[in-house]
């Protein structure tokens, strides 16, 4: 029996996101073998460095961890915050660019892109204050992981997740459909099928949860030495075409 390229894609999409359920609910393996949140307040005019500082004081972090990090968090961080957002005016906002263009100001002064508009995010609407995505997520994980190493001394993996997302908004983000979430940054040292697993378990976790920006995944021994862990992986979001994987392969 032969299987078309489209279905063999979709049984590998639901095959690690399956997986990644699995370590949610405590019975995973490999990659996913061990998962702990970990609970943070991240704050206007918090930096990835403060964030890291208070990652490594909690003398969890070991050589192979990866961290999973929500792109709202990442956002903040990063001062991508949005004025003028609110309840009343954001379901314009994510659908028509020039509306959002005339009634919202960046935090950054950087143009608002079509991309922007899905990773809209509401922080508090009484202030009007939202978030877009981070303007390049794969280098945002690697700043976080090269910060890591420097205050840790432990090379790490890092994944940045947008939880509200999935399927079609997958497909508009990282060029391959997703379930329940969307990995949009990861580093060097992750599969990127590693990435999606991640990025769902951490939902599954966070939906649990109270005030936990982080998780922290430690793979079981034999995934501890991945080749280019916490390394750049390429600018800008994922994306299934650049990568050498499954996805790839079958597109050859």
């Amino acid at each position: 029996m032969q299987l078309s390229q489209d279905i063999t894609l979709l049984a590998d999409i639901i095959n690690y996101s399956l997986k990644g359920l699995t370590g949610a609910l405590g019975r995973g393996q490999g990659i996913t073998k061990y998962m702990q949140p970990v609970s943070f307040h991240v704050r206007e005019g918090d930096t990835i460095q403060d964030f890291v500082s208070s990652l490594v004081a909690t003398r969890l972090l070991e050589k192979g961890d990866v961290i999973v990090i929500p792109s709202k968090v990442t956002a903040i961080m990063e001062n991508r915050l949005v004025y003028g957002l609110t309840i009343e005016n954001y379901a314009s906002c994510v659908k028509d660019i020039e509306y959002a263009r005339k009634y919202l100001k960046m935090a950054d002064k950087k143009p608002l892109t079509h991309r922007d508009l899905i990773g809209l995010d509401k922080i508090d609407p009484k202030r009007k204050l939202g978030s877009r995505y981070p303007e390049d997520p794969n280098l945002s994980a690697h700043k976080i992981a090269k910060n890591t190493k420097k205050q840790s001394g432990f090379e790490i993996d890092v994944v940045i997740s947008d939880s509200d997302s999935g399927g079609k908004r997958g497909i508009e983000l990282i060029g391959c459909p997703t379930i329940i979430a969307t990995p949009i940054g990861a580093t060097g040292g992750l599969r990127f099928f590693y990435c999606m697993r991640l990025a769902l378990a951490a939902e599954m976790t966070w939906n649990n949860e109270k005030d936990i920006p982080v998780l922290l995944v430690k793979p079981y021994q034999e995934y501890r030495l991945r080749e280019r862990m916490g390394e750049l992986r390429y600018s800008g979001f994922l994306n299934a075409d650049k990568e050498d994987d499954v996805i790839t392969n079958l597109r050859k």
